[in-house]
């Protein structure tokens, strides 16, 4: 049951189990309308539904300072939030998944009937290290971006701090990995009832092709350009001798040409002129 997340369509809020009540567990199963199962983290569209004035707390044991967040809000405003973000998700979300969307707008309207709709985090690993008010900080944030992407904005224009960009972009980076399936990642599994399996089916020529177009095919990469009829050859390297290297005598600069020349020419007027003084002074 590890790392399992539930979206539970409910009769009544009074069944939400706490802590080891075994009783009010058969209760909540009683109650359930429709239940929906992602794997990891509560999956893209769930989000969708809830704002930050739907956090609840629940107890995981005895003790009841050993708590977990939840999110609980009426049928009634999860819908009017969805119809709010339905926009948002499809600019963001890329044609091939687009048939999930409206297929999932469609369950919500005609399946999810009872009053009350929860995220399940039970089963979320370290779940009670999250609070209610980190989880109030974040709906608070993503509740603005909704809005954004919904006015228009690219994703990637989102600020550098939001998170529900970094996290719909993780998700959409997921969904390019061959064999992935989508519905645990943007919808979640209700065995037998979602999703059906014409859309399946729909989902999974769609998902092929969209692998395909990711992936260059062989026969479109350039051949490089041939710069001669024949192949270059590399220059051959001289062999290195490995006999030892014998002393080299220093070299003794040539004295030869114009610039010794010079220096004699100097040297005669130079002798000139002392022996002009010399006679001078006689």
């Amino acid at each position: 049951m590890q790392d399992v997340v539930y979206l539970s369509n409910l009769l009544s809020q009074d069944s939400i189990p706490d802590g080891k009540n075994v009783e009010l567990r058969n209760d909540f199963q009683q109650d359930v309308i429709l239940e929906l199962q992602a794997r990891h983290w509560p999956a893209l569209f769930w989000w969708a539904l809830f704002d930050d004035t739907h956090i609840r707390t629940a107890r995981l044991g005895d003790d009841p300072k050993v708590v977990y967040p939840y999110l609980s809000a009426p049928t009634a405003e999860a819908l009017k939030h969805w119809a709010n973000r339905f926009e948002a998700l499809e600019k963001i979300l890329p044609e091939p998944w687009q048939p999930i969307l409206k297929a999932f707008d469609t369950l919500l309207k005609e399946k999810m009937t009872g009053a009350f709709m929860i995220i399940r985090t039970t089963y979320l690993p370290d779940i009670t290290n999250a609070t209610g008010e980190d989880w109030r900080f974040m709906l608070r944030s993503r509740a603005r971006d909704w809005q954004k992407l919904k006015d228009g904005m690219p994703l990637n224009k989102l600020g550098a701090d939001s998170d529900l960009k970094f996290e719909i972009k993780g998700l959409l980076e997921e969904l390019e990995a061959p064999n992935v399936d989508p519905f645990p990642i943007l919808s979640g599994r209700a065995t037998n009832i979602w999703p059906l399996p014409d859309l399946e089916a729909t989902i999974k020529t769609n998902q092929k092709q969209y692998l395909e177009k990711l992936v260059p095919e062989a026969d479109e990469t350039p051949a490089p350009e041939a710069a001669s009829a024949s192949p270059h050859k590399a220059p051959a390297e001289e062999p290195v001798s490995t006999e030892p290297v014998a002393n080299i005598p220093e070299q003794i600069p040539d004295t030869s040409g114009p610039k010794n020349n010079v220096s004699v020419f100097r040297f005669i007027v130079i002798l000139l002129i002392i022996f002009a003084a010399y006679f001078a002074l006689t």
